[in-house]
């Protein structure tokens, strides 16, 4: 099996480039890969607890929302969010720790493990303190492979089962809805929507110039070169094309691989969210999630207190005539009549959109 690292061409730099950064969320995810290490032997202690864990668990119909799209498009944004202000469970940073027992070592933390105060900042992914939520690769390895640029299409009987003891037994310990973020189940979500009856979809779609524009600075960032690609479905070296040319293409095979999955599920079971509204206007969004997914209200009085809108990082941050090159490209994948789709989302305000978001 691949390494869970693979993906990463230069590690040495990388390692580098968070250590000389000044982003808390960075240095946070470095000093777990350490942790991680040191708390191994604990790990195949408590793995023994959790085994028993999956073997008593039973059915549960409570709802699993998975949060999708293409990589820089919001959707840690949206996780944090909506795992902070809604009554749910979801994988922790601090539950990362114990990839072979994470419901055990949440269960005997989590009464220490609340987190006091929103924090929307992140690294790529990563957001900073033991409670925050964390993309949970290694739970999903487990099923999934260990590449975290490619998801399995299909998997054997045996591991779908596996794969729902586990949330089974999670449901159970912690008796709320499950919420998750992870790019890659972004390329599987109708093996997860047939794996898991109770399985809901959220899709944040961001005008696709500025996240292939952003796809382009993260393989600077975590690569140390546009030319090698990083994120869902990226790839590098095709003949002809340049760094532009693959971000561009990247973005919009997610896309359509969306599109296409999405055809099969009942409407009911996805909803649409366009990052630029969302910022806008986070709260009549977290309440039509919690009321359509999880059919629960949300104090208003406490949202309006505590979650206001967030800044729209959608400028060029490139040179004039790279994001030109992107702006061009985008517009022979997508068309002209889509892209004034992702224009007419950046304008609308959110109040009038949102309850006509369930597609």
């Amino acid at each position: 099996m691949k390494s869970d690292y693979a993906n990463f061409r230069d590690p040495t730099g990388l390692l580098k480039r968070m250590l000389l950064s000044k982003d808390r969320a960075a240095h946070s995810a470095l000093y777990r890969a350490a942790a991680a290490m040191l708390l191994q032997p604990l790990d195949l202690i408590l793995e023994r607890v959790e085994r028993r864990k999956l073997q008593e668990a039973k059915a549960s119909d409570l709802p699993m929302v998975f949060i999708v799209g293409a990589p820089r498009s919001g959707t840690t944004l949206l996780y944090q969010t909506l795992a902070h202000f809604l009554p749910v469970t979801y994988f922790t940073n601090w539950s990362a720790l114990f990839p072979r027992a994470p419901i055990t070592a949440s269960l005997w933390a989590d009464r220490f493990l609340k987190a006091k105060r929103f924090d929307d900042r992140s690294f790529y992914g990563n957001v900073a303190g033991l409670a925050a939520p964390n993309d949970g690769f290694d739970v999903w390895n487990r099923w999934l492979g260990a590449d975290r640029y490619r998801a399995s299409q299909q998997i054997d009987e045996s591991a779908k089962r596996e794969m729902k003891f586990f949330f089974n037994a999670w449901l159970a310990a912690f008796e709320k809805p499950f919420i998750n973020k992870n790019n890659r189940n972004t390329d599987c979500v109708g093996l997860l929507a047939s794996t898991f009856e109770h399985a809901y979809f959220i899709e944040v779609r961001r005008h696709p110039v500025y996240v292939a524009q952003s796809l382009l600075l993260a393989r600077l960032r975590i690569q140390g070169s546009k030319e090698i690609g990083w994120g869902l479905r990226s790839v590098d070296g095709a003949p002809g094309k340049s760094g532009v040319d693959e971000v561009c293409d990247q973005v919009f095979n997610i896309e359509m691989k969306l599109r296409a999955d999405k055809q099969s599920l009942a409407p009911n079971r996805f909803m649409e969210i366009p990052y630029e509204q969302f910022c806008r206007d986070p709260r009549s969004f977290v309440q039509h999630i919690a009321q359509n997914f999880l059919k629960k209200e949300i104090d208003e009085t406490a949202l309006r207190r505590n979650l206001q809108p967030f800044g729209v990082t959608n400028e060029v941050r490139l040179e004039r005539k790279e994001f030109e090159m992107i702006h061009a490209r985008i517009g022979e994948l997508y068309g002209a009549a889509a892209l004034s789709e992702f224009e007419d989302h950046s304008a609308v305000s959110c109040e009038a959109s949102s309850a006509a978001l369930l597609v």
